[in-house]
């Protein structure tokens, strides 16, 4: 979009939580992604979202301020840490929502930092930055107490989507494991779902989606998620296995008449809604 066509706020209309590269390419689609997300058509996605403490961690001083940069547009309150023990300093005497942290960093690393985190009885959400292909770092920070992980360098919109579903998930934490909207409950821990007390008996893999979906409820869950959380991939297939899925699921849950709660944001994922 020429500079003098740009909206205002425009960078913030770029990042809405979604994961890859710039999707909104002029003032209909912009409209449109409002109206997939209940948006009025003139709303702006920034006003009225919580601004989130986040400590970054990273060693990198041009990477680490582009990334708070970054992270301010995005209505967000970075502080920067550039080693592992002054991000242990900080995570214990200051409260933060969320953590991205670096796995390579001088004195203590980031996957140590996460355990002694973890040891210490500091829930604080943690996102792990990788490099590309370092799977044995990915996992390794999982094992050690973190939350996510994103492969560097990852744009603002996938860290903001990652971090928001985070806290989405933190949030709506339910020790039953059951999550509701309308008549539809779902129940991860007995791997149950039933709709207007009907039981649905899904397939494991329809299963798992919907449970991504209903952990991060009214909020939109990319396909790269779906694939990261769902089959473990780091990479996007080129089949469509998601669609399929998607599409079984929908014919699982919704009877005749009944409101299907799966929305589908065209070429970003997908949302599970809430229903009255």
């Amino acid at each position: 979009m020429p500079g003098d066509m740009q909206p205002k706020n425009w960078r913030c209309l770029q990042e809405l939580p979604f994961s890859g590269p710039l999707l909104i390419r002029d003032a209909n689609s912009i409209c449109a992604v409002r109206k997939k997300l209940g948006m009025h058509a003139d709303a702006n996605p920034c006003e009225g979202r919580p601004v989130m403490q986040i400590l970054v961690v990273e060693d990198d001083t041009r990477a680490a301020d582009q990334l708070a940069a970054d992270l301010r547009e995005l209505n967000h309150d970075p502080v920067i840490t550039p080693d592992g023990r002054a991000a242990l300093t900080a995570a214990t005497e200051r409260k933060f929502d969320a953590i991205l942290l670096d796995v390579m960093l001088p004195n203590v690393d980031g996957v140590a930092v996460a355990r002694l985190l973890r040891d210490r009885n500091i829930n604080i959400p943690i996102v792990m930055l990788t490099a590309l292909g370092d799977l044995e770092q990915r996992i390794a920070g999982l094992d050690a107490g973190a939350d996510d992980y994103l492969v560097k360098p990852a744009a603002p919109a996938e860290i903001d989507a990652r971090l928001q579903a985070i806290l989405r998930r933190t949030s709506r934490a339910d020790p039953s494991g059951v999550v509701q909207t309308g008549d539809i409950e779902i129940n991860e821990v007995r791997h149950r779902v039933t709709r207007a007390g009907r039981t649905i008996v899904l397939p494991n893999i329809e299963f798992r989606v919907l449970c991504q979906l209903a952990k991060n409820m009214d909020g939109v869950v990319t396909r790269q998620m779906l694939y990261q959380n769902v089959w473990n991939y780091d990479f996007e297939p080129a089949t469509k296995i998601i669609d399929t899925v998607i599409r079984r699921l929908r014919g699982f849950l919704n009877g005749p008449d009944e409101e299907d709660p799966i929305v589908t944001v065209r070429g970003i994922g997908y949302m599970l809604k809430s229903l009255e």
